[in-house]
């Protein structure tokens, strides 16, 4: 208990840090967004590089991207039907079932629990809520903001995105990681790689720590949603080590390990990018349950990794 305590403490110091640096004003907004900018087009993309490059390619583990993708896809529909007999009167509550905050939070904890050797299992494990989020949750959040979304347009921002591109050429890599021999040139690529990725972690967790916030106004209602999130998600992947990982597909421990911290993650935090500015209302208890959710999440997390082994 206590080495999976001291593992993760780096990560949980960089968040308090973070918030720290918040109550002192030691940074600006403006900065911590030039910071968050820095991280989403350079330094996360490397490191779902290195990540992807070394996924173990098997055809059977493509099971396991479509029940992934499929039990984000049964989140949100359980969302929906819930949020009537919960008294959840917003379209937001559903959209806050589905999806998981990997980027942003995900790889930062299980690389402090687990160590960078098992980060392809973990992105393994990613690979199917990413299809999710990009061609399912846009488009409903999209819909729901009075925006447009054509095949076209998705298809585009899907192509275009960083984080994607990064993911389909370590995904290219592994495959061809047998078949080529790397040289000086390419060992100092991927020594360049390295040192990007390295900057990852810190810069994500300072952030978070920075952009922490909680507001009493709503605050049972990112409560409830965070409780039916959390129950909702943990029976999902307790059905799925048990039924898919371990008894269909056979797979190590450390798979397991990555659905559950997956699982126990907040929604994605992308989600406020496609409402409307003039919907506060939404606005505020999105906001309120990502930020709390977040704290929530790290603490399971750390609980999960003590006691399910």
């Amino acid at each position: 208990m206590l080495e999976t305590i001291y593992s993760v403490l780096p990560i949980l110091a960089l968040f308090v840090i973070g918030y720290v640096l918040k109550r002192i004003h030691f940074f600006t907004p403006h900065a911590v967004g030039e910071m968050k900018k820095l991280v989403t087009y350079i330094a996360l993309p490397m490191l779902l590089f290195q990540a992807f490059a070394s996924i173990e390619v098997e055809p059977k583990y493509l099971i396991l991207v479509v029940v992934v993708f499929f039990s984000c896809v049964l989140m949100v529909t359980l969302g929906r039907l819930l949020s009537r007999p919960v008294r959840m009167n917003t379209p937001y509550f559903a959209f806050m079932m589905g999806g998981f905050e990997m980027g942003m939070l995900g790889y930062a904890l299980y690389l402090g629990l687990y160590g960078q050797e098992h980060i392809g299992k973990f992105a393994l494990a990613d690979l199917g809520q990413v299809l999710f989020v990009y061609f399912i949750l846009m488009v409903l959040l999209i819909r729901e903001g009075g925006g447009i979304s054509t095949p076209k347009a998705l298809l585009k921002r899907f192509i275009t995105s960083p984080a994607i591109i990064a993911i389909f050429s370590g995904l290219i890599v592994s495959g061809l990681k047998d078949v080529v021999t790397p040289g000086p040139f390419l060992n100092s690529v991927a020594e360049l790689i390295d040192m990007l990725s390295g900057i990852t972690v810190p810069l994500i967790a300072i952030t978070i720590g920075f952009g922490t916030s909680f507001h009493k106004e709503g605050l049972a209602m990112s409560l409830k949603t965070i409780v039916v999130r959390k129950i909702i998600a943990l029976i999902i992947v307790l059905i799925l080590n048990t039924l898919v990982v371990d008894r269909l597909l056979g797979m190590g421990a450390m798979y397991r390990y990555a659905l559950m911290v997956m699982f126990m993650l907040p929604a994605p935090f992308v989600i406020p990018l496609f409402m409307r500015n003039d919907d506060k209302a939404s606005m505020d208890y999105v906001s309120n349950t990502l930020s709390l959710d977040t704290v929530i999440s790290i603490l399971l997390i750390v609980i999960a990794a003590i006691v399910y082994t």
